[in-house]
């Protein structure tokens, strides 16, 4: 996970004019930004389609499959997105040979999966993806597969961003699953890592809410999904199936374009996967953009006398509002543009991005700290050798 301090623009020193000391002088007190750390914040430059808060399915989603009560008694984020890929599980049969035929819709597939049908990954994560968006949580779909010319399947699976880790997650609602490596969880491209590396030996699989190293269902035991399977992984960049519908639902797919990429082939099902050589591909060296930080704050602050100026920016899906707390005060609404008087100690600002679905974004600190002003020391008269004068005999 990385972080970033909030963006020092200037610092105005009080006391003589352009910030100089008089001869003779001690210099005077100043505020000062302190370096604070936060989540970072990287740019989004190829997930623009959003799930449209406003759309009439977005409430009939929650309201006729009662997912509200799933997650009534259940505050934490992280175990709210766990229980809702827990009851998607739950309500889906998995049925890879012989799926209930319907359109790839997220009422269609749930409609019949609740009347006994059964269905492959594809419908899994279209389900997931409309299931957590719901709630305000950005996700989106991926593809995924061991990409081995003796082992090509392929696996359709979410991600989904959580705010109280700040970072991308996969997870898994076909096999209720994600992935963790020291007690964090992990994201697609993270576990790709890991698989190039050695074979993911540090990851481990977690089932279920209670995140169990091994499912219950035999269904899942049957397949034994492991960490292999993101060894090539690739983003759509339509994260708006589900409000878009009924319109067209095929998508642009995004690949990593990094020494494995260029070195390797993705095989699937015996062949080189079949994006290779289409428009449909899209490739980018750059990783942060593929990491990019929903709800993430950046700030820039300009101390001014005994004021500071302070600028927010975030890329929030169905955004709402910022919000700023004072010390340990109340959160209260704020403007991106913000003119905030300072006291001689500690300034504490804590700043939150808010969505339409009222969700949170992780918070982002800005301290400024007065420094006094530095007492002049008069050196003491020296005696003896030391100052010149003859020592007494």
């Amino acid at each position: 996970m990385r972080w970033m301090a909030a963006t020092l623009i200037g610092v105005a020193v009080s006391g003589i004019p352009g910030g100089g000391i008089a001869s003779g002088q001690s210099p005077p007190g100043r505020f000062v930004v302190v370096e604070t750390p936060n989540p970072a914040y990287r740019s989004n430059q190829l997930f623009f389609a959003f799930e449209d808060y406003y759309s009439p399915r977005m409430k009939q989603m929650r309201e006729k499959y009662k997912l509200d009560a799933v997650v009534a008694v259940e505050t934490d984020e992280w175990m709210r997105i766990l229980l809702l890929r827990n009851w998607i599980h739950a309500h889906i049969r998995i049925e890879n040979e012989r799926p209930t035929r319907t359109r790839l819709e997220t009422f269609a597939i749930l409609d019949a999966a609740l009347a006994g049908g059964g269905f492959e990954c594809t419908h899994f994560s279209i389900v997931q993806h409309a299931v957590l968006n719901s709630f305000g949580y950005v996700t989106r779909r991926l593809g995924a597969g061991p990409g081995l010319k003796e082992n090509g399947g392929h696996h359709g699976v979410n991600e989904v961003w959580v705010n109280k880790l700040s970072k991308w997650v996969l997870v898994d609602a076909k096999y209720d699953l994600h992935f963790e490596k020291d007690g964090l969880p992990l994201s697609a491209l993270e576990i790709r890592d890991e698989v190039w590396k050695d074979g993911a030996k540090s990851v481990v699989r977690r089932f279920g809410p209670a995140g169990k190293a091994a499912s219950d269902d035999p269904a899942v035991q049957k397949e034994d999904p492991a960490a292999e399977t993101y060894r090539w992984v690739s983003f759509e960049t339509s994260t708006n199936r589900f409000t878009i519908y009924p319109a067209a639902l095929s998508s642009t797919l995004i690949l990593l374009d990094d020494e494995h990429f260029r070195n390797n082939i993705w095989y699937r099902d015996g062949k080189p996967a079949w994006l290779y050589n289409t428009p449909y591909l899209l490739k980018t060296t750059q990783r942060d953009w593929l990491e990019w930080t929903p709800n993430v704050i950046s700030s820039r602050v300009r101390v001014e006398g005994e004021e500071a100026w302070v600028s927010l920016a975030s890329f929030t899906p169905n955004f709402k509002t910022f919000q700023m707390r004072k010390g340990e005060g109340a959160w209260t609404h704020c403007a991106d543009e913000l003119r905030l008087p300072l006291v001689k100690g500690t300034n504490r600002f804590v700043f939150r991005a808010v969505n339409l679905f009222e969700v949170t974004g992780p918070e982002h600190r800005v301290q400024i700290d007065w420094l006094a002003p530095v007492e002049k020391v008069s050196a003491p008269a020296l005696s003896g050798r030391a100052s010149g004068k003859p020592i007494p005999r």
